[in-house]
Formats: structure tokens, C-alpha cells, sequence
């Protein structure tokens, strides 16, 4: 049987396209993206997860842009949908992650973590994620679920009436403050869930200019990836957190109390790193009030559309 070939995604904005029926556009196709990972025979399960996953973000980051465009109800329901498809298939993401963490950690500090201390936490941290895997994915049959829920949502967003060409300001107002303020959060009280919800604002962030971009892109191009970059640290500062806590929470993994004291450690120091490198970015990224930020961007975004209407 021929596999089916990878769905075609344009995650930008077209010039000579109405902004919102763009944004429509977008989020179909990363559902129909998100589908083509979930029930596509072969493909590697660590990765279909996080690419499913990735394309989950994506969404909620487009239906926050549109969120005043379209009835409360519609975006609540489809908001919850897609972080509960997402929250279904972390369990997995999660645990595929932990090796993929203490790699980055011993990569950081290569002297103070033998390849042998490494390679024995590692063995043990790849059984626990084949056992989570096991139980969660094809125990449940989650991904056969997931993909039941995607074609419900699916059918919803099909119906959303986006289809004028005005800027939809308040959206990335919205979602640009809640950055700024988790920023500050973060800087004011730096836990572990100041930063986590920080992180989420600015990969929302991430992706609604990474969809405005071809109105100036030799300046959005590098904003966004200013916002890419920002996410990878908040990212590798949350894996490290939850690698933190595994070791903590998860005495079967057979951790001498030495053992365990030294890598906790140099989780801390490494979350510390990130973290003052994310405090350099972040600045930068917010520097502007939220309101001027909005109208810089609507403004490179009227001229663009003016010279193709040309």
C-alpha cells in the first residue's frame, strides 16, 4: 500500500490573500498536518509525537491571533481541544525527552560527567520512557483517540467565518502583553511555573510573527528568530526541570545519593545559564509597550499588502 505523501503547508501569510481567510487556511492545514502524523503507518513514534505536538501549538497560537474574530464559544472549545489532544500525548513527549536532556547537560559540562555515569542514567531513563510509552500509546491506542478528536475539531474550525482583511490587532496585543508580563514574573520570581508560562507566551508569539514575516522579512525573519531562539532556552531551562524532578521523584532508577547530588546540581547551574540568557533576549523582544508593538506590526503589514495591491 502507498504511504500517503506529507499534507502541503504554508505557514505564512500570502500576499493577495485576505489576512483571516490566511489564518483559516493555516490552521486546517496544520490539523490535517497534525492527522497525517497520528495515523500514517511507520513513521516513528517519538517523532509523530512531537510533531503532532508542534503542530498543536501552532493552532492555539493561530486561534489566539483570531481569538476576537471569532465567537467566544468556538475559540474556547477549540482552544481546550487542542490542548487536551496535547496534554494526552506529553506523558510520551516527556519521557522521550529526559535522555534527549541529560545529553544537553552532559554536552555542557563534559568534565564533570563520566560517559560511563552518563551512560548507566541514561539506560535506565530509556527503560523508563519504553515503559511509559508502552502503557500510554499502545495500551490506550492514543493516537487512533487524538486523531478521533482532531477530525472533530476539525469540522468545527471548517465553519469559523474568518474571511475579512483587517488586522487582527487585539489578538497579538493579547498575546505580546502576557509575554511582557511573564517576563517580568519570571525576573520578579523565578519558578519553575513563571517560567513555563512565559515559555508559552512566547512560542504564541513565535508563531504569529513567523506568519506576518513576509511584510518585512529581512526584519521579522530575525525577529522570530530572536523568539526561536528565546523558546529553545525556555524549552532546555523546562526540560532540565523536569529532569530534575524525575531524578527526585523516581528513586528506582538506582541513583547513588552522590550520584544524585551532583547531577542536581549541575541541573541548577545549567537552568541558572539559560535563564540570564533568556533575561538578555527577552528585554529586547519586550522592550515596547504592547500597543506600540501591535501598530509597528499592523503598520509593515498594511504597507506589504498595499504594494501587491498594486
Amino acid at each position: 500500500m502507498t504511504q500517503p505523501s506529507v499534507p502541503k503547508t504554508t505557514f505564512s501569510l500570502r500576499p493577495g490573500h485576505a489576512i483571516l481567510h490566511e489564518i483559516k487556511r493555516i490552521l486546517l492545514e496544520q490539523v490535517d498536518y497534525a492527522l497525517y502524523q497520528l495515523t500514517t503507518p511507520g513513521l516513528d513514534e517519538d517523532v509523530a509525537v512531537h510533531e503532532a505536538r508542534k503542530a498543536f501549538k501552532r493552532i492555539r497560537a493561530m486561534l489566539r491571533l483570531v481569538r476576537d474574530e471569532i465567537d467566544h464559544e468556538d475559540f474556547s472549545d477549540l482552544n481546550a481541544l487542542f490542548r487536551d489532544a496535547g496534554r494526552r500525548l506529553s506523558g510520551v513527549r516527556t519521557s522521550a525527552v529526559l535522555d534527549e536532556t541529560l545529553e544537553k547537560l552532559h554536552e555542557r559540562y563534559p568534565d564533570q560527567l563520566s560517559d560511563e555515569d552518563v551512560a548507566a542514567v541514561l539506560a535506565r531513563l530509556r527503560a523508563h520512557h519504553e515503559a511509559m510509552r508502552e502503557e500510554v500509546v499502545l495500551g490506550q491506542a492514543l493516537f487512533d483517540q487524538v486523531a478521533a478528536e482532531l477530525r472533530r475539531g476539525r469540522k468545527r474550525m471548517e465553519k469559523l467565518h474568518l474571511s475579512g482583511n483587517h488586522f487582527p490587532a487585539s489578538g497579538l496585543r493579547r498575546v505580546y502583553a502576557r509575554g511582557r508580563r511573564g517576563l517580568k514574573a519570571s525576573r520578579h520570581a523565578p519558578t519553575v511555573a513563571h517560567f513555563h508560562e512565559w515559555r508559552k507566551r512566547v512560542k504564541y508569539l513565535r508563531y504569529q510573527v513567523r506568519i506576518l514575516s513576509p511584510a518585512w522579512p529581512e526584519v521579522l525573519a530575525c525577529l522570530t528568530q530572536e523568539l526561536v531562539t528565546l523558546s529553545e532556552l525556555l524549552g532546555v531551562d523546562h526540560d532540565l526541570a523536569e529532569l530534575h524532578h524525575t531524578l527526585v521523584e523516581h528513586p528506582d532508577l538506582g541513583l547513588q545519593s552522590s550520584e544524585q547530588g551532583k547531577l542536581l546540581g549541575l541541573i541548577e547551574d545549567y537552568r541558572e545559564e539559560l535563564e540570564a540568557r533568556s533575561f538578555h533576549i527577552g528585554a529586547r523582544v519586550y522592550v515596547e509597550k504592547p500597543g506600540d508593538f501591535v501598530d509597528r506590526m499592523a503598520a509593515y503589514w498594511r504597507i506589504w499588502t498595499g504594494e501587491h495591491a498594486q
